[in-house]
């Protein structure tokens, strides 16, 4: 190491930088890779140059490539540049600082502007221009040394994913775990039991078409999904709305490894099928197209008719009046994408009132009244099955609460854990107990109600249009596409009472 020449108590600051959270509070690190290693030798040299040490800056987690992602460099800098109370930064190796030649010129011409010297542990450096000559050197090869690592991180990753593996940690809804194979550990990744079985369920609603993400969200807020336990929030947190759309176009969770815009065939277990992620992209896709915020309107009809003129599908829209009353209309996706339909608006209730007009033209034969009737028990019984696991996941969550409640009783009136954020706490978990113990309520009553209605329905049968209107709009979707798999809507516009659009309805029969 070079032996510098004293100053008289010069004013010093510490810079100490790791690349990863792990190594900011390791004890025992010969290499100068943690944060304490890093600050007992820059205190060490410190105090042989009778340096004052008047602040200490600390990035920990940061890449060292640029320094525009380091707060605490960019702050010291800052500090240096307004104060003017700064002399020499000490730092563990030049690496700490710079990994990046031209960051490392300019920074260097900044300092050497305002006299500010750099003093490293570990390079032979100083301000003579031999000193000079080696940080060069020194900065030259540290931003070599970064990019052959990047590039090598980079190939090795690829090539896991190619491999089927998943390069970094497994999306929400899957674990990273190791398991012993022939005697050696391997990592793989593994379905997460708790909160995978949710995130398939929020793919199976929105694949009806009738759920926004604000809905998703509120779901899975019920069902008590939450991310991974961090450091700053030990038990997770709910999805935002922006998780949850990046959640639904993630073709990991069909099996898919992506990487650098190359997909692979994982060797992880979907957790749902090829099929019902196609029906989310549709989805997905429908609800983007044209610009029509779509995902802010929703009705029983949307997704179940189509225009007869063009083939497209038809989609719902919102218009504000002059008054401020929004009036709801049904257009054609193609004459909004591609400009290839001359299908008028339709309002809302005009329709509604034809649709239902044309399930009177639909009758059961005795043999159709027993399949529907055979349909609709599947449906109870499917609803009973998913109503159970809402159920259990609910009473898992409420569990959970409780538990947390019991810690965080025992923690009050500890010294050391605050009263104010402890109350916190405890009300915040409780007030998600009562919420808990409504939708427990909710669930448990529309169980009984539904089984109780199906019984009722199923006495109607035979009046195909009475039985229609008296349902309820997601009932009406649900039985209407028993009879038909499509209707197909069309206007005459030469005919018709003013102000009723005359709206013709074709429907398919729905497959057997």
């Amino acid at each position: 190491m070079t032996v510098f020449a004293r100053s008289p108590r010069r004013r010093a600051v510490l810079y100490l930088r790791v690349s990863t959270r792990a190594q900011v509070d390791t004890d025992f690190d010969p290499e100068g890779n943690s944060i304490p290693a890093q600050r007992k030798a820059c205190q060490y040299l410190a105090e042989r140059l009778d340096l004052t040490i008047v602040a200490e800056y600390v990035d920990p987690g940061k890449s060292g490539r640029s320094v525009d992602g380091r707060p605490a460099f960019r702050a010291m800098m800052g500090r240096i540049r307004n104060e003017g109370d700064v002399d020499v930064i000490v730092t563990y190796m030049r690496s700490r600082l710079f990994r990046d030649t031209t960051d490392a010129a300019l920074t260097k011409q900044d300092l050497r502007d305002r006299g500010v010297a750099i003093l490293s542990v570990k390079d032979p450096t100083d301000d003579s221009p031999t000193g000079e000559l080696l940080a060069h050197m020194v900065d030259g090869f540290n931003e070599y040394q970064s990019r052959i690592a990047g590039q090598d991180v980079a190939y090795k990753m690829e090539a896991k994913a190619a491999r089927g593996g998943t390069p970094g940690r497994a999306p929400l809804g899957y674990v990273n775990v190791r398991e012993i194979v022939d005697g050696r550990q391997v990592r793989t990744i593994a379905v997460d039991k708790v909160r995978g079985p949710i995130i398939r369920a929020l793919f199976e609603r929105y694949a009806t078409g009738q759920a926004s993400y604000h809905q998703l969200r509120n779901l899975s807020i019920a069902l008590g999904l939450r991310t991974r336990p961090t450091r700053r929030y030990p038990s997770g947190t709910f999805l935002s709305v922006n998780k949850i759309g990046h959640l639904l176009c993630d073709p990991y969770y069909v099996g898919t490894v992506t990487f650098n815009g190359t997909a692979y065939a994982g060797r992880h277990t979907p957790l749902i099928d090829q099929d019902l992620f196609d029906r989310v992209q549709r989805v997905l896709t429908e609800q983007r197209g044209g610009g029509v915020r779509n995902r802010r309107w929703h009705h029983y009809l949307k997704g179940w008719i189509w225009c007869r003129r063009s083939g497209h599908r038809i989609t719902l829209e919102g218009a504000k009046s002059h008054s401020g009353r929004y009036h709801f209309y049904f257009l054609c996706l193609g004459r909004i994408n591609a400009g290839d339909c001359d299908l008028p608006r339709i309002l809302v209730e005009h329709a509604e009132a034809a649709v239902a007009a044309h399930m009177a033209s639909f009758t059961w034969s005795p043999g159709e009244t027993a399949d529907v009737s055979a349909a609709l028990a599947n449906l109870t019984r499917s609803w009973q099955e998913s109503t159970a696991h809402v159920q259990t996941t609910l009473k898992r969550e409420r569990t959970r609460l409780r538990r947390l409640e019991r810690d965080l009783l025992e923690l009050v009136g500890h010294p050391d854990w605050p009263v104010d954020a402890i109350n916190g706490k405890l009300t915040e978990a409780r007030d998600r107990q009562v919420l808990l113990d409504h939708q427990l309520a909710a669930v448990a009553g529309g169980s009984a109600d539904g089984l109780a209605r199906v019984g009722d329905l199923l006495t109607l049968l035979e009046h195909p249009r009475q039985f229609y209107t008296s349902l309820t709009d997601d009932d009406r979707r649900t039985f209407g596409q028993l009879c038909f798999e499509r209707l197909y809507l069309d206007v005459d516009e030469g005919h018709g009472t003013t102000g009723v659009t005359p709206v013709s309805v074709h429907g398919t029969a729905a497959a057997a």
